[in-house]
């Protein structure tokens, strides 16, 4: 609850957030809690009897949770240890100890603000819960104009968790005075309006790498056959780079001819213009060296080491010998350009496999039919020749054309054998069950006698000699993987065969 810096009423004061009554009848507490107080019911001090402090007017008492918050050390009328955690209250001339206010303060500090700092006035580090902040300055329910949401995610485990988000101008815009402000026309991303000051290029164009340094990178025209090089071999966001120089001293940096220094801090070895090996500071790519913290290096890596890129962004792959791979436009990462290629999908896709293949395509889940199943984040094929569904690799639920599912449904065949077992239409799947009277073992070894089952297993219909259940009472249920219960589906370790719950390989 945030404290109000004056009460309503002039017989009342606030006592840690709340306005408490200060009159001659109120008790002992209350108006120890106010010793001192304006006619505009606001506190002036705080009594010592119950350890307060002064803030917004109001007293507070330190063994509250609000109040322990931000103070670790209350007395004579006032805090006299602020907590170094509480970001979220300030002070404007950081001497004293009365002086303090809340970050979210309509009059002094940015609306729906949670933590802030003070330096010649307030700047807003986190917004509260539901707001976006912009440059410290204001905190809003959403972004406009040309600002757009920017948030920092974690992982916690599977999870991508947001867990701060705030409003940053749009690509093709800066921040100039809290405005967001256009780039120069041939620039994509700029920390100025400053032709030196582009970070990433239009398409057509790349950043010129002749001194390296982003300071002073401006937008040159994209890679050409020419006078410095002599291979235009990579393209990425629709500017081609250079991957071979003319002069057997130079070599691509960022993918710009570069003819470095005796002692090369990104280079280490290089030959008839490219580069063979690159230092730490950078990663090999294409004949050249990118750095990570420059585009495009910086947006391509995702982890960097001894002058290899180990790890791509979403989007792109690396080959063993530092080709770029720009992956299918479905992929997330990839081992080389193309459909078929990919080694990771968006959240919402499922990898398509071949049996025994590393890589796929990106599907839809409702696509994943005709002899694929879903298993997690893949799709992958059925193990039993000539299944059409199946639920996990070695069941198949529904066999192609006229074929029946086998008993034990590991097998699709052209017709059904053995003691008491014969071949049936269910649910228009073709499938090999047993004759009337009897059901197949709980392993589909054969078909057997059932026995009612007893008072103890009552969500099974029939169970064998060794009491273990033949058949759910409940359609619909499977045999759980205990062989005495039945329920619906098989939680997450387990899948379903022919009604049988068995534990995933």
């Amino acid at each position: 609850m945030q404290p109000s810096a004056q009460s309503v009423r002039t017989t009342l004061v606030s006592r840690s957030g709340a306005c408490a009554l200060a009159r001659e009848s109120s008790s002992l507490e209350e108006i120890a809690l106010s010793a001192q107080r304006t006619n505009q019911g606001a506190c002036t001090a705080c009594s010592n009897s119950v350890k307060p402090f002064l803030l917004y007017s109001g007293c507070f008492e330190d063994r509250l949770y609000i109040s322990s918050r931000p103070c670790s050390e209350s007395g004579s009328n006032a805090c006299e240890q602020w907590s170094s955690a509480s970001g979220w209250i300030f002070s404007k001339n950081g001497g004293s100890n009365g002086d303090r206010y809340l970050c979210g303060n309509t009059n002094s500090g940015v609306c729906s603000c949670a933590t802030c700092r003070y330096n010649n006035g307030v700047t807003c580090t986190r917004c509260s819960v539901g707001y976006l902040g912009v440059d410290g300055k204001s905190c809003n329910e959403s972004c406009s104009g040309d600002t757009r949401r920017a948030c920092t995610k974690v992982t916690e485990g599977s999870e991508s968790i947001e867990t701060s988000c705030r409003c940053v101008c749009k690509p093709t815009f800066y921040n100039s005075s809290e405005t967001c402000t256009p780039c120069t026309d041939s620039c994509a991303v700029c920390k100025d309006g400053k032709s030196t000051g582009c970070q990433q290029c239009g398409p057509g164009k790349i950043l010129n790498f002749s001194i390296a340094s982003s300071e002073s990178a401006d937008c040159i025209n994209q890679c050409s056959v020419g006078d410095d090089c002599e291979e235009c071999g990579i393209t990425i966001d629709g500017s081609r780079y250079c991957t071979r120089c003319k002069d057997s001293n130079m070599y691509p940096l960022n993918g710009v001819c570069f003819a470095g220094a005796q002692e090369d801090p990104y280079c280490t070895s290089k030959a008839n213009g490219v580069c063979i090996t690159c230092s730490s500071s950078a990663f090999l790519m294409n004949g050249g060296c990118y750095t990570t913290e420059y585009y495009p290096g910086s947006t391509i890596y995702d982890k960097q080491s001894n002058g290899k890129c180990e790890k791509t962004k979403e989007g792109y792959g690396i080959s063993a010998d530092g080709k770029l791979l720009e992956c299918d436009p479905t992929c997330l990462a990839c081992t080389a350009p193309g459909p078929g290629r990919c080694t990771r999908c968006p959240s919402d896709k499922l990898l398509k496999r071949a049996s025994g293949a590393i890589t796929g395509s990106c599907i839809d889940s409702n696509a994943c039919v005709d002899g694929y199943y879903a298993y997690g984040d893949a799709c992958l094929a059925c193990a039993t020749p000539g299944c059409k569904t199946c639920g996990h690799v070695s069941f198949c639920i529904e066999c192609a054309g006229e074929l029946f599912v086998s008993l034990d449904g590991q097998s699709c065949l052209e017709e059904c054998t053995g003691d008491k077992v014969v071949g049936e239409v269910s649910g228009g799947v073709r499938r090999c069950w047993c004759e009337r009277g009897f059901l197949p073992a709980l392993d589909r070894s054969g078909c057997v006698l059932p026995t009612e089952c007893p008072p103890d297993m009552p969500s099974c219909a029939a169970y064998d000699e060794s009491g273990r259940c033949l058949l759910c009472a409940a359609s619909g249920h499977n045999i759980q993987v205990d062989q005495r219960t039945c329920a619906e589906g098989c939680g997450t370790r387990a899948s379903s065969n022919q009604g049988v719950c068995h534990k995933n390989s």
